[in-house]
């Protein structure tokens, strides 16, 4: 049976997307089956020889289209009478001048006629005595009945606002996508794997440096701490803490007919599922409160450093009063602050004098300035995941650990009727763990 341009496109995109299926099956290409491997190579191999086939295919459809233009062409009867006036022999061969002349109305093709302008303006029409004689020949394909009919129906049926059917709508491949906040407290987290369902550790909670310079021994009795040699004794208190792993997950339905008829949309549902489970995961780790499945996030933890920005002249003071507790308390470096983009934009158009009424400079520099946006020397990260009216500054990298138990994944499959009703269920999952290992590195600054 012979096969049609369409048919051969249609077999290529079929083995591409089995082969593709295949593919997605296993994230590692080392757990391919050889079964699998041989198929997908059997696939290629058969995708190669439709491409070929359907090159054949394409050249002798561009010699039919050539062949058919040419008849076309010298099928047309010549004219004769009246010597054909308004252009030369090469004008008449140019096919793209006879479609503009084709597309211009009759009138409008006599008034544009070369031997009709050429009397004109030998004022050979100034004298009713004078008798001229000569033709202007249309253009081929111009028909003084189709004009008359449009025309016609322009008026009778048309609008001053839109040409109705003769306007085609514009579609535009591809879709318009619902924008999401962006991704970036995450970054300044340390993420380390693990194989474990539960995070066990050691917290240091007391240590109380007793430690000084203790005086030689006058005697063989001790009356008093330091009085005949006796050293100091420090204190240091330890407890196990544990902080399981978290599953966070969700799932769409799919028909398998829109999965099969848009193959790419599977792609784009993958990547929508995946991008979901990361917004959620860092709104966790910033404010999770810990209760049921959640998470326990920086706002909540204990032991933080609690900063209230209403005691201070503004966030500004305020922020840099966090950072000072993160090295003074947690004896940290503090690393980055995190702020929701409206406390940073407040923040960011502070101006002098604002209290007078005569505003000047901007305290953070003019609009015009580039360079890192920083406050105090540390960067600032704008998340729309942080409290509003609520900072963080902290030594991110060493006070916080993600652990991986695993990354997000997708799985397909049928759940209760699915597969009677030819649907799939598409599921992104991944599981994690949050440990604050020192609080004491962060400081909360309320309030700003």
């Amino acid at each position: 049976m012979s096969m049609s341009l369409a048919d051969a496109q249609k077999e290529i995109d079929d083995r591409l997307e089995k082969a593709d299926l295949i593919e997605k099956r296993y994230p590692d290409p080392a757990d391919m089956p050889n079964d699998d491997v041989e198929q997908v190579k059997r696939l290629l191999t058969e995708v190669d020889d439709l491409e070929t086939k359907r090159a054949g295919l394409e050249d002798a459809e561009a010699r039919r289209d050539r062949i058919a233009r040419s008849l076309n062409r010298h099928s047309r009867p010549v004219l004769s009478g009246f010597k054909p006036s308004g252009g030369s022999a090469r004008g008449d061969d140019d096919e793209e001048k006879r479609e503009i002349a084709r597309k211009t109305s009759p009138g409008m093709q006599f008034l544009q006629n070369r031997e009709y302008r050429q009397l004109k303006n030998d004022g050979a029409f100034n004298s009713a005595l004078a008798r001229q004689e000569f033709a202007v020949n249309m253009a081929e394909g111009t028909s003084l009945i189709d004009w008359a009919m449009a025309r016609k129906a322009l008026l009778r049926g048309g609008s001053t606002t839109s040409g109705q059917a003769f306007v085609l709508e514009d579609h535009r491949a591809g879709f318009v996508e619902i924008l999401q906040r962006e991704i970036n407290v995450l970054d300044l987290l340390s993420r380390v794997p693990t194989e474990s369902d539960t995070i066990e550790y050691v917290k240091e909670d007391t240590f109380t440096n007793s430690a000084a310079f203790v005086a030689e021994a006058t005697g063989f009795v001790a009356t008093s701490l330091g009085d005949q040699g006796v050293k100091p004794e420090s204190t240091l208190t330890y407890s196990t803490a544990t902080s399981t792993v978290r599953t966070l997950a969700h799932w769409i339905p799919v028909t398998n007919r829109m999965l099969s008829d848009a193959p790419a949309i599977r792609g784009l549902i993958d990547t929508r599922l995946l991008l979901g489970l990361t917004l959620a995961l860092e709104s966790q780790v910033i404010s999770g409160n810990g209760s049921g499945e959640n998470l326990t996030g920086i706002l909540t933890v204990n032991g933080t450093n609690v900063v209230a920005g209403g005691s201070y002249n503004n966030a500004m003071d305020a922020v840099y009063h966090g950072r000072t507790l993160v090295r003074t308390v947690g004896h940290g470096r503090p690393s980055a602050a995190v702020l929701h983009p409206n406390d940073w934009e407040q923040i960011r158009l502070t101006r002098e004098n604002a209290a007078t009424g005569t505003l000047g400079q901007y305290l953070m520099g003019p609009p015009s300035m580039q360079g890192p946006v920083t406050l105090w020397g540390m960067p600032i990260v704008e998340s729309e995941a942080m409290t509003e009216g609520t900072a963080v500054v902290g030594d991110w990298a060493m006070g916080a650990t993600l652990f991986d138990r695993e990354q997000g994944s997708i799985r397909v499959g049928t759940i209760n009727d699915q597969f009677i009703r030819n649907i799939q269920t598409i599921l992104a999952e991944l599981r994690v763990a949050f440990v604050a290992w020192r609080p004491a590195v962060f400081s909360k600054v309320t309030a700003i």
